[in-house]
């Protein structure tokens, strides 16, 4: 869709697109108000301005487009270091080939580093760092761990849910400032403990 034909309407969504909170965005806007809550609702209502959601939306993608950010690459470049293999880039074991800094090598039973020119592109990108040390070349790579999480939950494989209700499955209740009470936090507790317990039943049984 074109600019939006309000000027301030479309500094707003600017602002917004950029990462700026609904206050921040009116205000650039020119807007002003009698204090910050009449900001904040004044923000928030033209926020649900189709024209200005959709302007939003527009300029987030194109902004991604132009980085060429998508989940598609995002996962690609996750799954380089949650799938990356050591043993692509760091040699170890009996007859490793050792190159000192004059270019000879020697035969070791140590560890060494392959050629930069030798690492495939996929495991480079899941390494970390590599330096220089009084004791030889450290190598580190990026957490493979965090990596397959942020795959596995995007592809929803670790969503768990439990549900916590009242008395005959209605809302838990709760009484002015003492929203949870002592007693309450126990059944919480409980009720957690149970569906964790529960999960781990399934688990193991192949549910």
């Amino acid at each position: 869709m074109p600019v939006l034909h309000n000027p301030r309407h479309e500094i707003f969504a600017q602002e917004i697109a950029k990462g700026a909170s609904q206050r921040e965005a009116y205000r650039a806007a020119g807007y002003e108000g009698e204090n910050e809550d009449a900001v904040d609702a004044s923000a928030s209502r033209l926020l649900t301005d189709a024209k200005v959601v959709l302007r939003v939306q527009e300029i987030q993608a194109n902004a991604a487009k132009r980085a060429e950010i998508t989940i598609e690459r995002t996962l690609l470049e996750l799954a380089k270091i949650g799938y990356a293999d050591i043993r692509k880039a760091v040699r170890w074991g009996e007859g490793v080939a050792v190159r000192d800094a004059d270019g000879n090598e020697t035969v070791s039973n140590g560890v060494s580093m392959l050629d930069s020119a030798a690492i495939d592109d996929d495991t480079a990108a899941a390494i970390a760092e590599v330096a220089q040390t009084r004791d030889g070349i450290r190598v580190k790579f990026h957490d493979k761990l965090a990596a397959l999480d942020k795959i596995g939950k995007h592809l929803g494989m670790f969503s768990e849910r439990v549900e916590l209700t009242g008395k005959d499955g209605g809302p838990i209740e709760t009484k002015g400032d003492q929203a949870l009470t002592i007693e309450t936090a126990r059944k919480l507790a409980f009720l957690l403990e149970t569906g964790r317990r529960a999960m781990e039943g399934k688990a193991k049984n192949g549910v």
